[in-house]
């Protein structure tokens, strides 16, 4: 019985030491578990700040909104080129966020930037007022700028159509936001409103150069109704969208419509924009007859109809489509999988050199990204022999499907040259009619005003040249010269109740132009764009002084560094110059006062180089002066 019970003892030890050891091990996994949990969740912080940038503090508050009113402001878009798409509309304490951009850096405001964004630093205060953010379509051009804005205004719900949504999904992906994003799928053919904190908002079908594109009706409870078009075009024949509703704009104007925004890009251009079938019937008789070496299309990445017209040539004729750029290969992934883009298996390719080698040139079509020579751009980097798959090669034809942006013409027509050299045949719009503007022309905004009987009409986008063109056309047909708001970014415009008086304030919201600058957030005045403007007009000028710690005196000769400041012939005298000068500000101001301070002594050195520079050689260079102590 004793050798049972030992038995029995043991056993039960040796479980428990086994129940101890299993313990130990799962205790082990859930720590590991844990810290591999707390380590990811600290490493996706980390890369969530890197987009939640921190905008300058103001003091501006928004005047107080009349009972009853509704009041709108342009954020960004009036009075730049690729503009800073945004707007806002209040009624009460809600407010209403419209579309996001980012707009690329150019010019002098903006020096090796990476680009510029909306200023939201006055909405910061107004946060718990913002829970809605409508866009209008997938572009760039109104949705880039989210991964910044949206956590500087506490994430507020994202209202857009399926494709819309989607692409916007895939750049907050990238930018770590996407689990805290919300998002509401709308149907731009319903004609339910959605109730948006006060505001019902109607999204309505246009057209333009990406699918799924909406412009607003928007009411306020103050009977105030505002019909934004955004980017649109009236095309009656599509390649892959439905029609603009014309009916249903219609419909709005008989309901009343007191302001029309209305996009002013195409304004200089009469007539009515060509249609998307017509594209395509050009570029499939140039794919039809294309027999020697590749053919190369240049396009938007988010031109999705282009794309779905050059695969079906690509059916007729037993050609295969190769996508070059990040941007095209995400967007038409997710086209295809939404249903856009239609296509035969085996027709569309990855360009790489495995998928290219086995297929003869003159059975490849490259759709490629790059018609703007974006920096990095796939086409940039094959102009530039860059490219990992594709050199551009003697005979190869280059079409550029698309309009130059305006300010992009120099850029465009470099990259030409570079093509051309490297033995292509560059064809562009002005050769053929391979592209459409996918912004109205005059014919086409006068419909709209037509059907939508505004009283009051705002030209929206670009320079005040477009916008006064716009005016001039609705002047043209009825519309009196009193009712047609040119309004200035930042501009408060409030609207009375019932009556539909507009109220301009005199009160502008003091916004800055906000620059990112890798992922820093700056305004562009700031002193380090300062100092590269004055590096690129100005050149560059470093004086290194060595000195003895104890007596200061100066030892051995002074070392100087310049950039761009002197010819070659004149080099040697300039520094002379520089030298004598520099050496003379320093041993004086040591006698006159011995014990001053570093700074105030570089800042005396810093002064007298520059006048003397300018006085002599008539130059003013960025000046770096330093004393290193031995």
């Amino acid at each position: 019985m004793s050798d049972i019970l030992n038995e029995l003892d043991n056993e039960l030890k040796q479980m428990e030491e086994k129940n101890l050891k299993t313990k130990k091990i799962e205790a082990k996994k859930v720590e590991k578990k844990s810290v591999n949990s707390v380590n990811k969740e600290n490493n996706d912080n980390q890369l969530f700040q890197k987009y939640t940038s921190k905008f300058p503090e103001t003091k501006f508050y928004l005047p107080t909104l009349r009972d009853g009113y509704t009041r709108y402001i342009p954020i960004g878009w009036n009075d730049e080129t690729w503009a800073k798409n945004m707007g806002m509309i209040q009624y009460w304490d809600d407010i209403v966020l419209i579309d996001c951009w980012l707009q690329f850096a150019s010019g002098n405001d903006m020096l090796w930037a990476s680009y510029s964004i909306p200023d939201v630093s006055f909405l910061q205060k107004y946060k718990k007022n913002i829970k809605w953010f409508v866009i209008t379509h997938a572009h760039l051009d109104h949705i880039w700028a989210l991964k910044h804005v949206l956590p500087a205004v506490w994430m507020p719900t994202l209202y857009g159509t399926k494709l819309t949504i989607w692409i916007i999904k895939k750049w907050l992906e990238e930018a770590w936001l996407l689990d805290k994003a919300s998002f509401v799928e709308v149907d731009a053919d319903s004609t339910v409103p959605y109730k948006i904190g006060a505001f019902e908002i109607e999204f309505f079908r246009v057209n333009h150069s990406v699918p799924d594109s909406a412009g607003l009706y928007i009411k306020s409870p103050g009977w105030v109704t505002f019909l934004h078009t955004w980017d649109f075009k009236i095309d009656l024949t599509p390649r892959i969208d439905k029609p603009a509703d014309l009916a249903r704009i219609w419909s709005f104007g008989e309901r009343g419509v007191t302001m029309l925004l209305s996009d002013s890009t195409g304004s200089p251009r009469k007539g009515h924009s060509m249609s998307e079938e017509d594209v395509w019937k050009a570029l499939d008789e140039i794919v039809k007859n294309h027999r020697r070496w590749r053919l190369i299309v240049a396009t938007f990445s988010s031109w999705i109809s282009r794309v779905q017209q050059l695969i079906d040539s690509a059916e007729r004729y037993w050609k295969t489509i190769f996508l070059s750029g990040r941007s095209m290969l995400e967007n038409i992934a997710i086209a295809k999988q939404l249903g856009y883009i239609k296509m035969k298996p085996g027709i569309v390719k990855k360009m790489t050199p495995k998928n290219t080698e086995w297929i003869p040139p003159h059975n490849q079509i490259i759709i490629t990204t790059g018609s703007q020579w974006e920096e990095f751009s796939a086409l940039s980097r094959m102009a530039e022999w860059k490219h990992n798959a594709i050199e551009i090669l003697k005979g190869d034809t280059i079409v550029f499907s698309s309009s130059v942006v305006p300010g992009n013409e120099k850029a465009v027509v470099t990259i030409i040259n570079k093509l051309i050299k490297l033995g292509a045949n560059v064809i562009t719009k002005d050769d053929w009619e391979y592209h459409t503007w996918g912004h109205a022309f005059q014919d086409e905004q006068k419909m709209m005003i037509k059907l939508t009987k505004p009283k009051y009409l705002m030209p929206i986008y670009w320079d005040l040249y477009f916008r006064h063109i716009h005016k001039q056309t609705a002047m043209s047909i009825w519309m009196k010269q009193e009712n047609i708001l040119l309004i200035d970014n930042w501009q408060i415009v409030d609207f009375a109740p019932k009556t539909w008086n507009v109220f301009k304030s005199r009160i502008r919201v003091p916004l800055k132009n906000i620059i990112i600058d890798w992922y820093w957030l700056w305004i562009a005045d700031s002193h380090v764009i300062k100092a590269r403007e004055k590096m690129m007009n100005a050149w560059v000028l470093v004086v290194n002084i060595k000195v003895d710690k104890k007596t200061k005196a100066i030892l051995w000769h002074l070392k100087i560094e310049t950039r761009w400041l002197a010819h070659l012939d004149e080099v040697r005298a300039v520094h002379r110059m520089v030298i004598k000068k520099a050496r003379e500000s320093y041993e004086n101001t040591i006698k006159d006062i011995p014990d001053i301070e570093e700074k105030d002594l570089l800042k005396i050195i810093k002064t007298d180089l520059e006048q003397m520079l300018l006085k002599r050689i008539s130059r003013e260079p960025m000046i770096i002066p330093m004393i290193t102590q031995v």
